[in-house]
């Protein structure tokens, strides 16, 4: 059974919120600023920033939306033009039309239920950038492309451009694809919660088929958690938002493993009060074919500058070795405390 983007926006605090902007985009669509009335306080407040209904207002909150879906991922900015339909861009169609419109025309996505699952997912994410804690614009676009595009230094000697190529907010296709046939996955970092509902379907498999996930994160109660608030791109907020952003990843985890109906033993959490020097993704450990995706922390500076690599254990023996052993190294820390979770089989 596949968790629904409604459980992971529960899982976030934010199920009531979730529901009024998905009501956007029942029949055609957003047809006129006015529709923005009966969106629930938070999304007109803290996302669209209206104050009161009257009419400047409302169409100063439509201009705020078109602004934050033009500052979406790629993928997700073309989800939310079709879940809007701002200007009937998707034309004159109810959303279920519009829905088996976009599945012909992007193979990619697959099938018109796929369309659905991916379009909620994007209208959360877009909620979750809104949140105290969160980043509303990871990065400029224009920006990821030049730090992570080998042609800006065509001509030149090589550079870590060429290496650090693994993007840690507008995910590779080969990250995707590396969730999509894994059997077992280890992460570790600060509190996961975007991949956590971003890769929420792939982990229910892996759980569901018999697979293993392990999570190394930072305690919600904790110090460190604080301290890392200190060194991002958003470090305002107040300790209870950074500790209830921890909170709501275990929650969507605990979620998504209780609606794939895994045994408790499937997903196996810890927590650590401490900074941790990088955050990675280990997919199949016990394989041949095991590889890491590696990201190192900046001060300050949105998620997707953060520089992000692939070691393989084939290709790359020594570094794929050496980070592995820094994740077993904290897995069995004498500090960090497993976190039980209860629930489902």
């Amino acid at each position: 059974m596949r968790v629904t983007v409604a459980t992971l926006a529960k899982a976030q605090g934010l199920r009531d919120d979730f529901d009024s902007l998905q009501r956007l985009r029942h029949g055609k669509g957003i047809t006129s600023p006015g529709d923005l009335c009966y969106l629930s306080d938070f999304v007109k407040r803290r996302v669209l920033g209206i104050d009161d209904d009257t009419d400047s207002q409302l169409k100063q909150g439509l201009d705020n939306l078109k602004k934050l879906i033009e500052g979406a991922p790629p993928r997700e900015r073309q989800l939310l033009k079709l879940s809007f339909n701002i200007d009937c861009a998707w034309g004159d169609y109810n959303w279920l039309d519009r829905v088996e419109d976009f599945a012909l025309m992007h193979a990619w996505i697959g099938s018109s239920r796929n369309v659905r699952h991916q379009a909620d997912l994007a209208l959360l994410q877009l909620l979750m950038r809104a949140c105290p804690a969160a980043e509303r614009e990871p990065a400029p676009q224009s920006d990821v492309e030049a730090a992570t595009d080998p042609a800006t230094v065509h001509g030149h000697a090589p550079t870590v451009v060429g290496v650090f190529v693994e993007n840690y907010v507008h995910n590779s296709p080969r990250f995707a694809g590396s969730w999509e046939t894994a059997r077992t996955v280890d992460m570790c970092g600060f509190g996961h919660n975007r991949m956590a509902v971003t890769y929420s379907n792939e982990i229910g498999r892996i759980l569901r088929t018999g697979g293993r996930v392990r999570v190394l994160m930072q305690d919600p109660e904790g110090q460190a958690v604080l301290d890392a608030n200190r060194r991002s791109s958003t470090p305002k907020a107040s300790a209870e938002d950074v500790r209830h952003q921890h909170r709501s990843a275990i929650a969507t985890f605990t979620s998504i493993r209780i609606a794939a109906d895994a045994p408790t033993e499937s997903l196996q959490l810890r927590v650590y009060d401490i900074m941790p020097p990088f955050t990675a993704y280990f997919f199949d450990v016990d394989e041949e074919t095991a590889h890491a995706y590696i990201w190192f922390w900046s001060w300050r500076q949105p998620s997707a500058w953060r520089p992000g690599f692939l070691v393989s254990q084939a290709t790359d023996t020594l570094w794929y070795t050496r980070f592995r052993s820094q994740f077993e190294a904290m897995w069995t820390d004498e500090e960090t405390r497993e976190f039980r979770h209860g629930g489902g089989s």
